[in-house]
Parts: structure tokens; C-alpha cells; sequence
């Protein structure tokens, strides 16, 4: 596996998680701040391995 392989598993996982984050949103209004913020955390690192996807590819 290579490094574009692997930051695109990378981004994968990322993109799981800001899912389920925003699953439990949906689910469990209560908990609505932190897991927005968490949300919103693993959208940043989704745009920083894209970011460095675009870079190696280059």
C-alpha cells in the first residue's frame, strides 16, 4: 500500500465517523453540542488528508 492508499483508508474512516457523529445528532438531540463538535473536528482532518491527496499527486 502505498501513501495515497493509504490517506485515501484514512479519509474513509474519517468520513465514518463525521457520519456517525452526525447519526447521533439526529438520534440524541441532548448531545447535540458535542458531537457537532466532533463533527465538525473530523471534517477538518477530512479536508487536510484531501488536501495532502491533491499534494502527492501532483
Amino acid at each position: 500500500m502505498g501513501p495515497v492508499e493509504a490517506l485515501e483508508l484514512a479519509l474513509g474512516k474519517e468520513i465514518e465517523a463525521r457520519d456517525l457523529y452526525e447519526n447521533f445528532i439526529a438520534r440524541f438531540p441532548q448531545t447535540k453540542e458535542i458531537f457537532t463538535f466532533l463533527m465538525n473536528e473530523e471534517e477538518k482532518h477530512k479536508q487536510l488528508i484531501e488536501k495532502k491527496i491533491v499534494e502527492l499527486e501532483s
